[in-house]
């Protein structure tokens, strides 16, 4: 019975993880100290729920979308701000009944949306257009298939609800198949097939959610992403892949650098473009 239940902890904790994409939560409280950065905690993390916020965390990607000083300050203010307004939920999950639990994880989804819109308003003050839509590309590359649960995705690419039913079947059959295979090598004690069965999930996760899509949704999912942006060691997405990066499309954006490379880019706006990575800490 006790590996059974771990065994479905595990695959519960393990597809949440590879279809909402982890490692922003993962970035923000491992590096809330990184330098130049917001402090601790993270947008990503349960007071945000915006994995454009998530992102901000990183010193690269600030480098990215050349962020100015002025506009770390304000940002380092949001998140303030936001995580004061999370606080911890008051909750009795372990004597409270199924029906109280799903009320209460479908109110913190509903107050958790409306504390991430709020913040994604005051970022869209914060941010300059460009560095905005810049933003919004990494986060659909650092998602990986996981952003087609992002309703703005699912309204640029026209998902049916039928297509969103075919997303939830996959979802659901795999997690079963996923639970048989993890009891077995728990059992077992093979922690190195354990890591091997999970990669070869997230592939097949990943291309069954693909064959969903239709041919012209593949190609505007793949535009969605820009110019290929190479992440850290650590804010990789939770679905790699071919489909992934910005690939052939970014390849009109005249293989735009980062940082202070990028001068040329942006030069008609006094040189903000071409700030170097140091200037944006």
């Amino acid at each position: 019975m006790k590996i059974r239940h771990i065994a479905a902890c595990l695959v519960a904790v393990s597809l949440t993880a590879l279809l909402v994409g982890d490692s922003l939560a993962q970035e923000g409280g491992r590096r809330g100290g990184n330098r130049g950065g917001f402090g601790g905690g993270g947008f990503g993390g349960p007071g945000g729920g915006d994995p454009t916020l998530g992102l901000l965390m990183n010193e690269k990607v600030r480098e990215e979308i050349a962020l100015m000083p002025e506009q770390v300050e304000a940002l380092k203010k949001i998140r303030e701000d936001g995580g004061q307004r999370a606080g911890r939920p008051d909750f009795d999950f372990r004597n409270a009944s199924e029906e109280a639990r799903a009320e209460f994880f479908q109110k913190m989804q509903a107050e958790r949306k409306e504390r991430s819109g709020k913040m994604r308003e005051q970022l869209e003050e914060v941010l300059l257009p460009e560095q905005l839509s810049r933003l919004n590309e990494l986060a659909i590359q650092v998602q990986g298939i996981a952003a087609l649960s992002s309703e703005e995705v699912q309204e640029t690419l026209k998902i049916t609800d039928a297509q969103k039913k075919e997303f939830e079947t996959t979802r659901e059959t795999i997690q079963t198949e996923m639970r048989e295979k993890m009891r077995e090598l728990m059992a077992a004690g093979d922690r190195d097939k354990m890591r091997e069965a999970f990669g070869e999930v997230r592939e097949e996760i990943e291309g069954k959610v693909l064959a969903v899509l239709t041919a012209d949704q593949k190609a505007a999912f793949e535009k969605m992403k820009g110019a290929k942006f190479e992440f850290p060691e650590g804010l990789q997405g939770g679905m790699r892949g071919g489909p992934r990066g910005g690939g052939a499309v970014g390849g009109d954006r005249g293989g735009r650098g980062r940082g202070g490379d990028r001068g040329g880019d942006r030069g008609d706006r006094g040189g903000r473009g071409g700030r170097s990575a140091e200037s944006a800490n």
